[in-house]
Formats: structure tokens, sequence, C-alpha cells
């Protein structure tokens, strides 16, 4: 049972907990585009009951490869938002193939450089390209920016991430809801 504390919760819960895979732990790491991004879905994190992954010094390393020196390493990791969509596909897929890390968040804030339907179909042929090795992690989206990030929401959806627009709460409740039926159920 995953109690909901409103009735949109219940729904989102009922939609968004079927699609994302059982967890294989309690590691999660966040993947942003802008650290203010960072610091809600953090929060969110916190307030939902999920652990924020200790990064490991050899994975950091692995992801400041991919980032800009300005950018932050550690978790969240903040590519920032003038990054090329390589980017985001580089650190999402290093996030994918880490055996310690268990479960994905994605912060995406719309830039010119990477628009939302271009960061919806990186993202889908990530883990498309990580289902067929056999790796299958929750993974969950926050996309803000104009009414493009609705359709690039449903994209993801349609693709099993579990992804909202304008809303860093709504993505990491439903993972917490994941999380907390997966305790339950003595997964984890």
């Amino acid at each position: 049972m995953i109690r909901a504390r409103s009735l949109n919760d219940m729904l989102q819960f009922a939609r968004g907990v079927p699609v994302l895979p059982a967890p294989k732990g309690e590691n999660v790491v966040i993947i942003t585009g802008a650290g203010g991004s960072g610091v809600l879905l953090s929060d969110a994190c916190v307030d939902n009951g999920l652990r924020l992954m200790t990064m490991p010094e050899d994975l950091d390393a692995a992801f400041r490869k991919f980032i800009p020196p300005f950018g932050a390493s550690g978790n969240p990791v903040d590519i920032t938002g003038g990054e090329p969509p390589t980017t985001y596909k580089n650190t999402i897929r290093l996030g994918l193939e880490d055996d310690r890390v268990h479960a994905l968040i994605l912060g995406y804030w719309h830039t010119i450089i990477t628009p939302p339907m271009v960061f919806a179909e990186l993202v889908g042929e990530v883990v498309e390209e990580c289902r067929a090795k056999g790796i299958d992690k929750p993974i969950v989206a926050s996309l803000v920016g104009d009414v493009e990030v609705e359709r690039a929401s449903d994209y993801l959806y349609e693709r099993s991430v579990v992804a909202y627009p304008y809303t860093t709460e709504l993505p990491v409740a439903v993972l917490g809801a994941k999380y907390r039926w997966a305790r339950a159920a003595g997964l984890l």
C-alpha cells in the first residue's frame, strides 16, 4: 500500500508507479541542467524519503569528463544550461550504466541549445540503448520551460520515463512512492 496525501497524488501514483521498474538499491542521482532545479529536486528527495547517493571519487571524476569546469559534479550533477545535447546524453548514460546508481532524476530547463524534444528524444535513445543491454532503472524527469515541455514529457512517459512539465516535486513524489512500495514489498 502506498499512502497518497491528495487525490492528485493518488492518481499520479496510480499512473506512474507501474511504469517504473523496481529499484535495486537506495542510491539516487540527480542530473540537471540548472543549479536551482538541482536544489529543488534535492529538497523533494528529502521530502519523499529518497537517499541521494554520496558520489564516489571515481564516478565524480567520470562525470567531470563530460561537464564544463563551471558545472558541478557531486550530487546533484549540474551540467549547466549551456551544454549541447551530447552532455545530457553522456551523463545520463554514465548514470544508467554505473551499477552503484539505482535511480535517476533528471532536471531539464528549456534552452535554445537543447530544446525540449531534442532532450526527450536523446533521453529516450539512451534509455532504449541501456534497456537493450539489460539495464532498466527507475528514471523520472522534471521539465521546465514553455509549452513545448508538455509534448516532451508525454514523449518520455510513453518510453517509461515518468516525466512532468512545470514541477520538480511531482516526479520525485512518484519515485518516492515506488521506493515506498519496493521497501514494503521487501525488495530493498
